[in-house]
């Protein structure tokens, strides 16, 4: 019986999510918060790149594979971090609007 009474009070209720960004207050100094992270974030990629750069400039230089190889990577891997954080807003409002058509 407790089943039935619960799926009956599940199917009635109509819960609604909106997004607002001016519903709470301080949101405006949240959002300079998280841009200056972003910022942050990109500034330490950019260091990471530049010591990659450097650590593949000297091993190839000194014909040293695995520092070269290393250097290589951390440069890869930090054009990756700064394509992801230059995406994040658009990935995450694809997500969101695909979230939001479920039904």
């Amino acid at each position: 019986m407790a089943p039935a009474i619960l799926a009956k009070l599940l199917s009635s209720a109509n819960v609604t999510l909106k997004p607002n960004p001016n519903a709470l207050p301080g949101m405006p100094t949240a959002e300079k918060l998280v841009d200056g992270l972003a910022a942050a974030v990109i500034l330490g990629l950019l260091a990471g790149a530049l010591f990659g750069l450097a650590q593949y400039g000297l091993g190839h230089s000194h014909n040293n594979v695995g520092a070269a190889s290393a250097g290589k990577k951390k440069v890869g891997i930090c054009i990756g971090g700064v394509f992801v954080v230059g995406a994040l807003a658009a990935i995450i409002n694809f997500a969101l609007q695909a979230g939001g058509t479920v039904k």
